[in-house]
């Protein structure tokens, strides 16, 4: 789960989709507090580029796709069921009931043997992440089904991570145990902040000694890395009231930690709640970068390794391979409702409608309902954001691999060192801590201007 405030969605057309004169909003304010005046906005939720959509055949581009070559491989499985909304949430989640969900499961085991059988479904699979929605609200016995499913039609590779995301009042002794026995050996929780005060404000349901009982149940078992994601910029949060936040985390003995920024919809329910007045407003962006320094600052001097922009580990145990992964584009199969995937450089995504899902299941169909083809600039901007999402770029790099003049990049590179982004070091773009922060547009400005260059070089 990726957040950020006050975005501007890509367009969808294809690369390049900016002109060369529009990529002056690339250039940041210098100004003594770049955390906070750099930029006025965030371009984008994730960086990177729009293909353009297939709007025929889709059945006949997906079954070629699954016919393609066996690399390594993701799997995503979406789980589109909650207890509750929370305020924040823009992720769609229909109420659990037993039967349809036990009804959903089933239908995700038929696509997993129908995808098993796909060339593609050959190559070893690196990372299994249930997400959602709260997967961790299917019955264990029938998420063990699903993983025995997964481990006798897919090649896991021996380090495979096998995530389950969840919310932590599911994570009762009794399912503790059924979610170790399904073979997962990595649990991700959103608990968002500790302070009940807020936690009740926002719809969560569990209060704070209830989420830091099972998460110390959770870690004393020491049989699976334990994540856990914080947001801030909260209604009510204070920059105290995250660093205890931080304190209550690191002092549980988690091996990984989200801090995420506050993600405002503009006809979400949080945004209600406030017009209303029945919560305080968040955080604005502009105040947003002091707590992700904080945040920051405070993990690095617990000695946790930061493992990109917004995760950090504190034991070789969390390795964070899925959200990577999904970033720069690698083959990945999305199985149910409202899942995505990708596939030789095609992004494909279902709509979330459950009904819909399981009437396909019935007849046995499970193709996507939109692909969009690759840019021709997919491999650059790949390479782009695998890199810059963990704060750094190898432009000199960049440059010999795909043929991208460097001068397109100086003056830009020059602004944000002037600006306290970044620093550069013999071919190497450094983020700092504020460059960090707002990581997202630098990513995104390498990305445009790349891709400019590269079609300008084959006068394109």
């Amino acid at each position: 789960m990726e957040n950020s405030q006050n975005v501007k969605p890509q367009d969808g057309l294809p690369f390049p989709f900016q002109t060369l004169s529009d990529t002056k909003r690339f250039f940041a304010r210098k100004t003594t507090d770049p955390l906070s005046g750099a930029f006025s906005e965030k371009f984008v939720i994730h960086a990177g580029q729009s293909g353009s959509i297939v709007k025929d055949l889709t059945l006949d581009l997906f079954s070629s796709l699954l016919s393609g070559d066996q690399k390594p491989l993701g799997l995503y499985i979406h789980i589109p069921f909650c207890m509750n909304h929370c305020l924040y949430c823009g992720f769609a989640g229909q109420f659990p009931k037993a039967d349809l969900i036990n009804h959903y499961a089933d239908a995700l085991i038929s696509e997993l043997i129908y995808l098993s059988s796909s060339k593609v479904a050959k190559g070893p699979v690196r990372t299994v992440y249930l997400g959602g929605g709260t997967p961790s609200c299917l019955d264990p016995e029938k998420l063990k089904e699903l993983i025995a499913t997964i481990k006798n039609g897919f090649h896991l590779a021996n380090d495979c991570e096998l995530t389950l995301e969840g919310a932590i009042h599911d994570f009762t002794p009794e399912r503790i145990d059924g979610f170790l026995e399904a073979g997962f050996n990595r649990f991700s929780l959103g608990i968002q902040t500790f302070d009940t005060g807020i936690r009740k404000s926002l719809g969560r349901r569990s209060k704070s000694a209830e989420a830091i009982g099972r998460l110390e149940d959770l870690v004393s078992r020491s049989m699976a890395a334990v994540i856990i994601d914080l947001i801030y910029g909260l209604p009510g949060q204070s920059c105290s009231i995250f660093l205890r936040d931080l304190d209550i985390a690191c002092g549980i003995g988690i091996d990984g930690l989200d801090t995420y920024q506050l993600n405002v919809f503009s006809k979400g329910e949080l945004i209600k709640a406030v017009e209303s007045g029945k919560i305080e407003a968040p955080a604005p962006l502009a105040a947003q970068g002091r707590y992700y320094a904080l945040g920051y600052d405070y993990l690095l001097a617990k000695h946790w390794k930061p493992l990109s922009l917004s995760h950090y580990s504190r034991t070789s145990r969390e390795r964070n391979i899925y959200n990577p992964w999904a970033k720069s584009r690698q083959n990945c199969l999305g199985v149910g409702a409202g899942a995505g995937g990708f596939l030789a450089g095609h992004a494909y995504f279902k709509l979330p409608q459950v009904e819909k899902y399981l009437k396909s299941a019935v007849q046995g169909e499970f193709a996507p309902d939109f692909i969009t083809r690759p840019p021709k600039t997919e491999e650059l901007a790949s390479y782009i954001v695998a890199q810059t999402e963990e704060g750094y770029l190898d432009f000199a790099d960049l440059s010999k691999r795909f043929g991208v003049d460097q001068s397109i990049f100086t003056p830009f590179f020059d602004n944000w060192k002037e600006a306290g982004l970044v620093e550069i070091y013999d071919g190497w773009l450094l983020f700092t801590v504020a460059g960090r922060f707002w990581g997202v547009n630098l990513s995104q400005a390498v990305v445009e201007l790349a891709a400019n260059a590269f079609f300008e070089a084959k006068g394109e």
